[in-house]
Parts: structure tokens; sequence; C-alpha cells
């Protein structure tokens, strides 16, 4: 048994295996010569203070409705687009701490007699002829903490899409992914072929490679291998590429794509790379390879599509994501999860140093179906700290792109080029997550008006925290945490002299940064494994910016962990200063010997922003 059969046995088994995988691009989707205006019905029971949200599935937001009552109907009414195929409803928390963040999928049918064991779910709507699109009763269930969820049709809607390229994977008519926003799903469904059935279901004929003797699904069979009993049976094939894997050599495998190129569907944020029936906009390990997309090089890039009306259109970027630098002398304002004092990270001195320093930054949309953007615009979906209705982003910041501090309230800074975003939030017991969910509005020069949704996909809560340091690795001077004085910066420190010579070695021993763990997980933090750490120059003697040639990726934690207070793991950074970043190409800057401030970027492997720490370091 192969490591795919190994891994999935228990999850899949599928009646036909396809040598290749179709891939349907958004350009190649759906094309219709005039476009629609759409609106969907339903009813939904049990979901007062829900948001709804009609998702294209190339990531475009088409409607929202927000629900007021116990047993409401809602109607949901699209913009004209070329096709409502593909098209889910998703749901947004409106109450309680997880006010705004992601709450899950509608299933709008199920494979199968019942809902209840159902393995297999829809979550999508077909190409309909009707502009008029009912779904029925839909039935919001609860999950865990009540922090997440899903909706229920009280029978399979005539107007869901049941091809199999459309199945979710499902445990008792529940998406696989409900309960950690998509950690622990599994592979996609139609990475192994075009007719996927659970195992225990009926199958035919017996004997064949998914099917027992006793005519009933028995799990996924070794990809490549012959059916039993035929030559060369349980040999493996050669020259097979892995399913759903991209291929070596393919133009941009795995590497982010440019605006207005042709993006897989599977690929937007409107996709569900891994049929766990979370988009991938709002899920936390998308394509379903048990690496979160934060530590994951290989997890594609954000992106949506949109239509003009007539034709479906390239790819836009929308990504979001924060920023959480602690760069003030003495280490004031560091938080770590590990530290002591007034630097041991609590829910209290979270709220308190991101309401100071975190700013969240949004990628601005330039261009959709070739036509310039002339406006933009942007909002929470029922986020507490942010607008609910859309405010005008009046300009991009020096950086190219929105960067938004959070608790002044003020776009691009607080100096004079910033401008009013919003009103100025000090957090308390709601923390920003991962999961917060906004919306981009643009206006383009043809006249046309275009929304797209996301969510940051993880947080940092916490910084770096240096703790020792050494010029050959062996004999270190801890940095002492315990010897602090408060001040309006917060806890402080004296400030080690950190000294090394042009030619030496600087080694630092760091803890990492954490996140909060989500709903679904264990425990109050986790460490954040798997990320790059940079040093930045950007006030040295001279300044010299980031240094990329001591860039080092965490290879030891590879994932997201619970923090271990009982040992706390620590990473060892090796810095060449002299010899990497002062007077090497392409640089070739001299190094004065004066005291230089160095900031340590921690920034994930995947998608993300990125979280900081200051030091102080002298040449001698």
């Amino acid at each position: 048994m192969n490591v795919l059969s190994r891994k999935f046995s228990s999850v899949l088994a599928v009646t036909a295996i396809t040598a290749t995988m179709a891939l349907a691009s958004p350009v190649a989707a759906g094309v219709q010569t005039f476009g629609k205006t759409y609106s969907v019905t339903a009813t939904v029971k049990g979901g007062k203070n829900l948001t709804v949200l009609l998702i294209s599935g190339s990531g475009r937001l088409l409607a929202s409705k927000k629900v007021t009552g116990t047993n409401q109907k809602i109607t949901l009414k699209s913009p004209a687009t070329a096709s409502i195929g593909g098209t889910s409803l998703q749901l947004v928390n409106g109450t309680g701490t997880s006010k705004g963040s992601y709450f899950g999928p509608v299933t709008i049918g199920h494979k199968g007699k019942s809902a209840t064991s159902a393995s297999r779910v829809y979550t999508r709507l077909k190409q309909s002829i009707s502009t008029s699109v009912k779904l029925g009763t839909l039935t919001v269930k609860k999950v865990g903490a009540g922090k997440q969820g899903y909706a229920t049709a009280s029978a399979t809607s005539s107007s869901a899409d049941t091809s199999v390229g459309a199945q979710v994977s499902a445990s008792k008519g529940r998406p696989t992914g409900v309960g950690t926003f998509g950690k622990t799903s599994g592979v996609a469904i139609k990475s192994y072929g075009v007719s996927a059935t659970a195992v225990g279901d009926p199958c035919s004929p017996a004997g064949t490679a998914t099917c027992g003797p006793d005519s009933k699904e028995i799990g996924p069979p070794n990809p490549g291998q012959p059916t039993p009993g035929q030559p060369n049976a349980g040999q493996p094939a050669t020259g097979q590429p892995n399913a759903g894997q991209p291929n070596a050599g393919q133009p941009n495998a795995g590497q982010p794509t440019q605006q207005g190129a042709v993006v897989n569907k599977d690929e937007t944020l409107g996709g569900d790379a891994d049929d766990d029936g979370i988009p991938n906009a709002f899920d936390v390990n998308d394509d379903g390879d048990a690496v979160l997309d934060s530590a994951d090089s290989s997890t594609p890039a954000p992106k949506a599509a949109a239509d003009d009306g007539t034709t479906t259109c390239g790819a836009v970027d929308f990504k979001i994501f924060t920023n959480y630098k602690a760069t003030q002398g003495g280490y004031a304002g560091t938080i770590n999860a590990y530290g002591v004092g007034g630097f041991k990270a609590d829910k209290v001195n979270i709220a308190s140093t991101i309401t100071k320093s975190m700013s969240m930054v949004f990628s601005p949309i330039t261009q959709v179906c070739g036509s310039a953007v002339t406006r933009s615009f942007l909002k929470g979906i029922d986020v507490s700290y942010a607008p609910t209705d859309y405010v005008e982003l009046s300009k991009t910041c020096g950086t190219g792109d929105y960067q938004w501090l959070i608790g002044a309230g003020k776009m691009c800074g607080t100096d004079a080029s910033g401008y009013s975003f919003g009103s100025p939030y000090t957090f308390g017991e709601t923390l920003p997550t991962g999961q917060d969910t906004f919306s981009m509005k643009v206006e383009t020069a043809d006249g046309k008006k275009y929304e797209f949704t996301s969510s940051p996909g993880f947080v940092f809560v916490t910084h770096p925290m240096f703790i020792a340091y050494s010029n050959d690795g062996v004999n270190y001077t801890n940095i002492d945490y315990t010897k602090t004085t408060t001040g309006p910066e917060g806890a402080r420190i004296t400030e080690p002299i950190i000294s090394v010579s042009q030619s030496q070695t600087l080694f630092l021993k760091v803890y990492r940064p954490q996140r909060l763990a989500m709903d679904g997980e264990t425990g109050d933090f986790y460490d954040l494994g798997g990320f790059k750490f940079t040093p930045d120059i950007p006030n040295g003697t001279p300044a010299v910016g980031k240094c990329d040639a001591l860039t080092s990726t965490d290879t030891t934690m590879t994932s997201d962990t619970p923090i271990d207070t009982a040992n706390p793991p620590v990473m060892i950074l090796q810095w060449a200063i002299g010899t990497k970043c002062y007077g090497a190409p392409p640089k070739n800057i001299a190094w004065a010997p004066a005291p230089s401030d160095f900031d340590i970027q921690v920034e994930p492997s995947g998608p993300g922003g990125n979280s900081a720490q200051k030091i102080r370091i002298t040449l001698s």
C-alpha cells in the first residue's frame, strides 16, 4: 500500500481513476453571451445574528444578508454575472467574542439517502437557466463552543451541483473542514478521479480495485495500480505524476501568479482545493496537506476572479495580513508566551500592544476585467473593530498598499500623510483573529462595480524574544528579563551590550512568536513553526535594509505547535553580519564601529504578515 492509500483509505474510495486531472480555469468556465442578475432565496432557521454571503466560485462577493430572526426568509440578489455556477453560501458570526469571524458553509444537498450519514455533501450551485433560485429551509447547526458550524438544507436542492468535481467530503453530513477551519481536512476528492463513493457504499462490479467481494467499497486503490487479478497486480506504475500535485517543470508551479493572469479555479479565494467545504478564503490549510498555509511555501497566493457580465476574466490579488512589531528600546512592548513579568503574553497585554502597534494590510486591486480601478472601498463583515459600512480608501500608502493602524483609526500611519479610517479602537476581550472577514469594493473606469471577500488566515499575537547571545556558539550570556523597570512604554530592561567583530558570527537564542489557538484547538497559544527569520537593518550605522542573505527558515519546528511551558523550545540564529550584510555584494557597505539597531523579522513561509523585535548590536 503506497503513501496516498495509507493516508486516505479511511476517507475516500473511488470507482474510477483518471491518469490526469481536468482543471477548468475561470476564463474557460461558464461563459455566456449576456450577463444575468440572479436571486437566491432561502429560509434560515436558527441563524439569528449570522450574515449570509453569496460567493462566486472564483471568490467574488455577489451579495450578503444579515439574519435578524430565528426563522427568517432571506433573498440574496447578485449583480449581473456571466455564471451562477460554482457559487456557494457562507456564514459569518455576528455576536460575541467571535463577532465578524467566519462561521461555516451552507450545504444544499447530500449524496445518498440520509443527510445525517452522508459522507458527501453539495455546497455549490449549478448553472441555472432560471434567474430565481430557491433553496428551501436551511437549518444552522453549531459545532463545539458554537463559534463554528454549518447550515444544511432539508432536502437536496434541484439547484445543487451534484457532479463529482463539486462534491465535498463530510462526516455524518458535516463538511470535514468544519470545526477546525479546515486545519484537519484531507485530500481533495477530485484529485482521485471522476466518481467518488464512501467506504461501505454499494459498488459494482465486485473484485475491482475498490470493490470488495461483498460488492461494497473497501477503500481507494493505490494510484497507478492495476486491478487485482490482472498482470503485474501489486506492482507500482511508472511515469505517472502524483495525482493532484503540481508537476515539476510546469510554469509557476506553486508560485504566485500576476494580477490579470488565468488561475486554476481551485486556487481562487472562492475555490475549495481540498474539498472540505471551507473556501480557500477562510481555510487555514486550503490544500489539505497537513501543513497550515502560514508555514506552507507551496500554498497558492490569494487570488480572485470576476466577470464583466458577459465573460469571466483573469485573476486579481486580494491579500490581507497583519504587521506586529516591537521596535522600542529595552525590549519595551515585547511580549511572548514564554516571557516573564511584564513580558509574558496574556490577553490583557496582547490587547494593549495590539492597540498600540498592530497594522492590518490590504493589497490594492488595480484593475478588473481589463478596466482600471478608479475607486476602492473597504469594510469588515460584522468585525467589531472595523467599519461595517464601506469607507473609501483615498490613496495607497508609500508602501504601495493600504496599511491600517487599527488602534489609531488611521490609514498610512499617524503622521500628516495618513488619513482617518474607521474609529480608533481599543482592544479588550475580543482580539483580531485569522478568521475575521473583510470585503473590498472597487469601481472601474468602465462603470462597473465588484466586491471581493477574504480573511487574514492567521494573526501574530506575540513577538520573537531574544533570550541569550554568544560569539562562539558555546559560551552564552543570558538576557535578564526579571530586572525590569516600568515606564510609559511598559516593562523594559537595560539593553545588553551585544558586540561582534567584522569576521565573527553572532549566535542568538530566541523564542518563536505565537498565535492564539483557533476554535477547535487545545490550549491558548501555538508556536509558529516553519517561518522565516531575517535581520533587517533600517537604522544601522550605516543603514543596510533587509539582509536576505541571512534569512533562515525554521526546519526544526515545521508547523504550528502547542506551546510547551515546561520546556520552551529555543531557536538558535547564526548571523555573520560583517560578511553577509555589510561588506558583501551587492551592497559592499562598510560597517562603522557604533551601535546599530537590528530588527529580526519573522514572516510566514506562505501568505501572511510579520512580527518583529529590535536588538542593538555594536561592531567591536
